[in-house]
């Protein structure tokens, strides 16, 4: 059996699987859409999340798209960072290209699409593991279930992508407790993972995942902040220098961002032979940390592991008992990120290891485990409108924290509201309290990230934020009488699903049913 994992990210895409020779984790490379690079004196091969449209049936992605710098051509035929505005509850809008739609699903799966059929032509996979943010609503992982369906992929799996990481370093060492701050494109995610060996003799691994933080921010908005920041230097703005000028402005501030990884201070000109003007933008360490305090991404990194902190003292493990701290992903490699994270844990136990490869590599440690035991990290609720206060209201199903598989709601008895009701629906969803970077679209679609802000957010699990129905009745419902029990329950792919039972019928209605895949 041929497991294959794709960490599908804001900025990268690695896909990985287990070498058969050395059976240790190979990074699969692409002729014409991988970018390969060096770090730390190992080559390192991705797929950038770039796509462009061609033509009516023509798409390039990836490294082609970066190296020809197509975005830069026809910027509204070139699509970046849709896993975010994929993951995100409100996507910016549809554009219209030779009479077609594309959506952040639809571009997604065009692109997911093209590397799944290029790893088919190396291997014969049986089985996939897509790795997700630690934040993911379950709408979204839903639509990598129904993408592998359209696959045609036999078995799947899901799994976060810090805990991924830290799965991969711990089965290599059973009993530690380990953390991972996985800080990418798009996202932050951090988990805390310990394991222990179930059997001596078979020498299985079983994980518990402790705690996880997250928080919708990452390398994309840091990039739009040195931008802004210099836009302000200069007393100009978006509109000025143009679609095509910002993105070469973007493009600058993620390699000043690089650079100032080794290098105290970067800069980089440019000229725009377009509006006849020049542009240089020098940054140092000191002013580039400044821009991240006042953006409050360090004040939103100090929040996430303290969170964790406090989780993990509520399980009965201190700080002193995490032996391994990991920073993975592209902007873990900025050094205040890296100083702050020592300053909580020491330099000997904070590692950078393998920033854009963790993450996958760490997933195949799944076919060495048991059983991964983990939590929810988001409550289901039903949403509720009050006429009277015009607001709405929320009754907790199951609430954040509960382990899953098994985690259930009490039983529910529902009548119907009106005389002859031959449905019950309901609001189902997901609540969380999100911190992310306030994100403003144009009508074009063109983005702009600002001040980060936490704020509560219902989810729905219905696609089109439509309410569900739990139950067709035939007789129709009579008012005041009790007619279905309803239970919800959290499966070992975290889905939710409800049984329904009938009381005037005594039928079984819905067995076990996905909320997701009811009509």
């Amino acid at each position: 059996m041929t497991t294959v994992v794709i960490d599908f990210g804001t900025s990268n895409t690695v896909v990985c699987v287990t070498d058969i020779i050395t059976q240790t984790p190979r990074t699969l490379k692409f002729d014409t859409i991988s970018r390969r690079f060096e770090i730390a004196g190992e080559q390192v091969s991705v797929v950038p999340s770039l796509m462009y449209v061609e033509g009516q049936n023509s798409i390039i992605l990836g490294e082609q798209v970066r190296a020809q710098r197509l975005a830069f051509a026809q910027p509204e035929r070139t699509f970046r960072a849709f896993k975010r505005d994929l993951a995100a509850d409100f996507v910016p809008p549809e554009r219209i290209l030779d009479g077609n739609s594309y959506s952040a699903e639809v571009v997604s799966e065009l692109f997911l699409k093209q590397i799944w059929a290029q790893v088919e032509e190396q291997l014969e996979p049986s089985r996939a593991i897509f790795t997700v943010p630690v934040g993911a609503f379950e709408r979204y992982l839903d639509w990598f279930r129904n993408l592998s369906s359209k696959l045609n992929i036999p078995t799947i799996q899901i799994v976060d992508e810090s805990t991924a990481a830290a799965l991969g370093y711990a089965v290599q060492r059973p009993g530690t407790v380990v953390l991972v701050i996985d800080f990418g494109g798009g996202t932050l995610d951090l988990s805390l993972v310990r394991t222990v060996k179930t059997t001596a003799e078979q020498q299985t691994i079983k994980a518990e995942v402790i705690a996880k933080s997250d928080a919708f921010i990452g390398g994309v908005d840091i990039d739009n902040w040195i931008v802004e920041h210099y836009l302000q230097k200069i007393a100009s703005n978006r509109d000025e220098v143009g679609e095509i000028g910002f993105m070469n402005l973007l493009e600058i501030a993620e390699s000043l961002k690089i650079r100032l990884s080794s290098s105290n201070e970067a800069k980089e000109a440019w000229f725009d032979d377009e509006n006849f003007m020049s542009h240089e933008l020098q940054l140092n360490r000191d002013e580039f940390s400044e821009i991240l305090e006042n953006r409050q991404l360090l004040e939103q990194l100090r929040q996430t592991i303290d969170e964790i902190l406090a989780i993990s003292l509520s399980k009965g493990i201190s700080k002193t008992e995490i032996e391994q701290v990991l920073l993975v992903g592209g902007t873990c490699q900025i050094p205040a990120i890296q100083q702050l994270v020592i300053s909580y844990f020491g330099r000997q136990r904070v590692k950078l290891d393998k920033p854009f490869e963790a993450v996958a590599h760490g997933a195949l440690a799944l076919s060495e485990m048991t059983e991964v035991d983990d939590y929810l990290r988001h409550s289901y609720a039903i949403r509720l409108w009050e006429p009277h206060s015009r607001s709405y209201s929320y009754f907790n199903l199951i609430e954040k924290g509960a382990k899953y598989p098994g985690a259930k709601s009490e039983v529910l008895t529902l009548q119907v509201a009106t005389e002859g009701q031959r449905e019950i629906r309901l609001d189902i969803g997901e609540v969380a309290e999100v911190s992310q970077a306030e994100v403003i679209y144009d009508n074009s679609g063109k983005m702009t990230s600002g001040q980060l802000v936490k704020q509560d957010t219902f989810r729905s699990l219905e696609t089109h934020h439509q309410q569900v129905c739990v139950a067709h009745l035939q007789p129709p419902g009579q008012t005041g009488i009790d007619r279905i029990t309803v239970q919800f329950e959290v499966n070992e792919q975290r889905v939710l699903v409800v049984t329904v039972k009938d009381l005037l019928t005594g039928k079984s209605l819905v067995n076990k049913g996905a909320i997701v895949k009811l009509k």
